[in-house]
């Protein structure tokens, strides 16, 4: 019997120990996560509050505005403020020196990012936080920001040195016990026995179901003991462990339906092969800068060798601007389908102004433009609403581009309740060999790593100097350009969507394919 009861003891120890480990472990990561969130919210808040007076050099400002956003943030262990330079503008008392500062800025370069906030762990419970400073689209310097989490892994030890009492203090109760029954007999030491044994068995068992991924089963609670706080404790465990499976669940089945999402859209644009109609040959890229985007383009063939192309960029990227870059594309096919010559640039852009104008409880916002070539005659007819300027590159006669025009029309965007449509429309004369780009803001807005934009000069000088010979040199073109913006981003995401489409003015190729076809 003394055998037996000291068994089931050091079970019952063993059991509670691992339990307690357990929890432990699953407060630490809740903890954590919840110091992280609140460490990158200050982050980015003292970066948002000091942009401005570093931009305007006011430094004087920027003590007080620190001071107060600290205020209470008992984790926070130091904080240096630097402008766009790399000085040191504030640092608090704490601060490391600056080879320190260096090496934390190198641990950074390596953390995890979240939006302008990137933190990584320095050693033991330390972490450095880095965020980006900026006034609109300019940086203007940064935050450093060294966080601790000594106070959690204290309560954490305080927590387990009070289960491990528990424990102890449980284990002499039963060998207490023991002695009892060594001392009242065999039946008082049975019934003891099942006492004891049953609960813990319930949380075995329970931790044996939970292994095996059954998380609806809870044990009872109903004891006053050290085992039914451990008992409740666990069942709170299993509730938090189910909360996070279902919610995986969920962000695994969303990200299902955003690819799914991003193949029907994909779907919906014109083939990324070369192709012509009359004496005009298209290529065209598109690329969402998250799994789905609010830029769209497409292109009709018109009778007489004439051809339309459209293309539009609906505010911001993500599920809403691809419904809406859906509508407006929609209602681009439903004219088309009505009749060929409703399809002037105008008239396409009014639609799409109407179809859009309807959709959703605000104002969504397209910039577009619209598009039609005149094979017979080389015009080229067109209508702006708020598109960046598309460019017209002259072909030299050595096959090489040469100068770059800009088509200066715009307009207001398309969809806006408040105000009248207002499309600017031309046209223009094109010559042979011309080549005409259209492109939406994301090709001129690729950033690089220290925020610098693509911008327009460098995507003209992209293309002119570039060899285009014949069809396949226009893919050749735009896998080039595509390369080259990639290559600019340094491997960082594209803020924006990126779309771009290639037209080249070419009467000899539908000179051939005439000649071919009465061959």
């Amino acid at each position: 019997m003394a055998a037996v009861a000291g068994l089931t003891t050091w079970f019952n120890q063993r059991t509670i120990d691992e339990l307690n480990d357990m929890h432990v472990e699953a407060r630490r990561k809740t903890g954590e996560t919840g110091i992280a969130e609140t460490s990158d919210r200050v982050a980015r808040s003292i970066a948002s509050s000091v942009a401005l007076p570093v931009a305007n050099n006011t430094y004087g400002d920027v003590k007080p505005i620190v001071d107060t956003a600290l205020a209470g943030e008992k984790r926070i262990s130091w904080l240096v403020v630097r402008d766009g330079t790399g000085t040191v503008i504030y640092a608090t008392s704490t601060a490391p020196v600056a080879d320190k500062l260096a090496s934390f800025d190198r641990l950074l370069s390596d953390g995890e990012k979240q939006g302008d906030v990137t933190h990584a762990k320095i050693a033991g419970t330390d972490w450095v936080y880095g965020s980006t400073m900026r006034v609109g689209e300019t940086r203007v310097g940064g935050v450093r920001m060294g966080v601790s989490t000594e106070d959690l892994e204290a309560d954490l030890r305080n927590s387990l040195a009070e289960a491990n009492a528990r424990t102890r203090a449980a284990a002499t109760k039963a060998w207490i016990v023991s002695g009892v029954v060594l001392l009242i007999g065999i039946i008082l030491a049975a019934l003891q026995g099942v006492r004891l044994a049953r609960p813990i068995r319930a949380l075995t068992i329970q931790a044996q179901k939970i292994a095996g991924g059954d998380l609806d089963s809870r044990v009872p609670e109903d004891r006053g003991d050290e085992l039914g706080v451990l008992a409740r404790t666990f069942n709170l465990m299993a509730n938090e462990i189910s909360d996070l499976l279902r919610e995986q669940a969920t962000k695994v089945s969303l990200e299902k339906e955003m690819e799914l999402a991003r193949q029907v859209q994909q779907a919906m644009l014109p083939p990324d092969k070369l192709d012509g109609h009359g004496s005009f040959k298209i290529v065209g890229y598109c690329q969402p800068a998250s799994s789905c985007g609010g830029d769209w383009w497409t292109y009709h063939k018109l009778s007489n060798g004439r051809m339309l192309l459209v293309l539009g960029d609906a505010t911001g990227h993500g599920i809403h601007s691809a419904m809406i870059a859906a509508t407006a594309r929609g209602a681009v096919e439903a004219l088309s389908g009505i009749d060929e010559r409703l399809l002037t640039p105008e008239q396409v852009l009014r639609a799409i102004d109407s179809a859009i104008r309807q959709v959703g409880d605000h104002n969504v916002l397209m910039t577009a433009f619209a598009a039609v070539f005149d094979s017979t005659n080389g015009i080229l007819h067109y209508a702006n609403a708020g598109q960046n300027f598309p460019y017209v590159i002259k072909l030299g006669q050595t096959g090489i581009l040469e100068d770059a025009s800009i088509i200066a029309a715009s307009g207001n965007p398309l969809g806006d309740r408040n105000i009248a449509v207002e499309i600017r429309r031309g046209s223009l004369q094109l010559r042979v060999g011309d080549l005409f780009l259209v492109f939406t803001d994301g090709v001129v807005e690729r950033s690089n790593s220290t925020g610098k934009l693509f911008g327009d000069r460098r995507l003209r000088s992209t293309l002119t100097g570039q060899p285009l010979r014949d069809g396949p040199g226009l893919v050749t073109l735009r896998d080039f350009l595509v390369k080259t913006i990639d290559d600019y981003g340094e491997g960082s995401l594209p803020e924006d969507d990126i779309t771009f489409v290639l037209c080249q003015y070419d009467p000899a190729s539908d000179a051939s394919a005439q000649g071919r076809g009465a061959a």
